[in-house]
């Protein structure tokens, strides 16, 4: 930790503490019970896809869905005390940028967000989000990703790009407790378990074993882009927001390497963990009838960004939710009228170095076989 570069930063973070120790403590003695005994919807659906591939144009597009509860930008800001300080969100979105800083899309409040930023701070950093504060250290929390463990003789398979040493049980049952508790926290917000979860966080991309331990119903939509327009834009973003992030000062290299192996770890083992899923199902007899709901479905970026309707018509359909898109299709409409204005950033048309290249076909090559990239 650089003390000396980020004490201002540092000193924000011990105020905001206490005040959400304070507040926390209200959630618990107001809510503490009705949280605690509130059910789980057993059919979450999980947005999964590497940063920057359109996981949030897709979250922000299934969000208009009523029949689903998501975490808000708000809650996972104040994952501890939200219920308590929800009557005041409003006010506190006011402090807030309009735009991400990344990518100029909308911010506000009660805006679509991901879940691990809330797991992330109520497990103590139990998660590969952790080294966006600690970049230096980014080795340290790659068997977050995964959460393999050693009794149960998973762990590094000795690639590069592997998970590294596996993860202790005791970690892991902080961010399973973490993850629950804020889901628990959600699904009491939106009023009961008669809404499904909508979750997104890209690193829940390598984690669709143990989500399916966790949750036998749930559904996966899988978002993906090309290699070499992702790298772009996850250096970029970097640039753009991660020093907002750092107690650390990291090198190039350092961030380089964050991307390039989050990348790997994420495709490898969405492969790995959707064969398994596939072999189970045959296994038992599970085929796919046309009467019965999917678990699974994959969105190209390039077809969304063209065509949201009509691609989240046929993710719909593939999913059999085709009636139900009858009725959110209307507020789609209205949400793709609101990205008329919207501008890309320019970055995209620049082309990545020679190294960086070969770097990112050689990183990712497992991607670009998989999922028909040149």
């Amino acid at each position: 930790m650089d003390v000396f570069t980020y004490w201002p930063r540092l000193l924000f973070i011990t105020c905001m503490s206490v005040l959400n120790a304070f507040f926390a403590l209200c959630d618990w003695l107001f809510y503490g019970r009705a949280v605690r005994n509130q059910e789980l919807n057993d059919e979450p659906v999980f947005v999964l896809g590497h940063p920057r591939t359109g996981t949030t144009h897709l979250h922000n597009l299934l969000s208009k869905d009523e029949r689903f509860a998501f975490a808000t930008t708000f809650s996972v800001g104040f994952p501890s005390s939200f219920l308590c300080l929800r009557a005041v969100a409003p006010v506190i979105g006011l402090l807030m940028d309009s735009t991400r800083p990344m990518d100029n899309m909308a911010l506000a409040w009660d805006t679509p967000q991901e879940d691990e930023l809330a797991t992330n701070q109520m497990s103590s950093g139990t998660s590969p989000y952790a080294p966006l504060l600690f970049p230096r250290k980014e080795k340290e929390f790659r068997p977050f990703y995964r959460f393999l463990l050693a009794a149960s003789g998973d762990g590094d398979d000795g690639d590069d790009d592997g998970d590294g040493e596996p993860a202790h049980p005791e970690d892991f049952e902080r961010w399973r407790r973490a993850f629950v508790l804020f889901l628990k926290k959600t699904q009491y917000a939106a009023g009961g378990a008669h809404k499904r979860l909508l979750l997104k966080s890209p690193v829940h991309t390598a984690r669709v074993r143990l989500i399916r331990r966790l949750f036998p119903k749930a559904t996966f939509v899988f978002i993906h882009r090309h290699p070499l327009e992702v790298f772009r834009s996850a250096a970029h973003m970097a640039d753009a927001y991660y020093w907002q992030c750092y107690l650390q000062k990291p090198s190039v290299l350092d961030v380089q390497e964050f991307i390039l192996h989050q990348g790997a770890v994420l495709h490898r083992a969405y492969r790995e963990d959707m064969a398994a899923m596939r072999a189970e199902e045959r296994a038992s007899g599970e085929r796919i009838k046309e009467n019965r709901s999917a678990r699974a479905a994959e969105v190209r970026f390039s077809d969304l960004d063209v065509d949201p309707v009509g691609t989240l018509r046929a993710t719909y359909a593939a999913l059999g939710w085709a009636e139900a898109f009858e009725k959110v299709e209307p507020a789609i409409e209205r949400y793709k009228l609101s990205l008329v204005d919207f501008k890309k950033n320019a970055f995209g048309k620049r082309a990545l170095s020679s190294e960086a290249e070969a770097a990112v076909r050689h990183r990712w090559r497992a991607w670009f076989e998989d999922l028909g990239y040149e």
